[in-house]
């Protein structure tokens, strides 16, 4: 579909808005990265992904990040 056409629909960031993020660095080692880059293709698209879905799941583990339920 033309670029054109998707702009009329209105789809896209308007009904979805992205997230605010920010960076974090960090520092491993050589075989730390070695480790990551095999999980390239399967957890993220680049390392970059990878390591931030790694935390963000580690996060979730230990209830950081727990959804709020609504209880009535």
């Amino acid at each position: 579909m033309p670029r054109e056409d998707l702009k009329k629909t209105k789809k896209g960031i308007e009904e979805k808005p992205k997230a605010e993020t920010s960076t974090v660095k960090g520092t491993i080692t050589q075989n730390q990265r070695k480790i990551l880059q095999q999980f390239i293709g399967i957890l993220g698209s680049n390392e970059q992904d990878v390591v931030g879905k790694i935390l963000t799941l580690w996060l979730y583990n230990e209830g950081y990040l727990n959804l709020k339920k609504d209880k009535k």
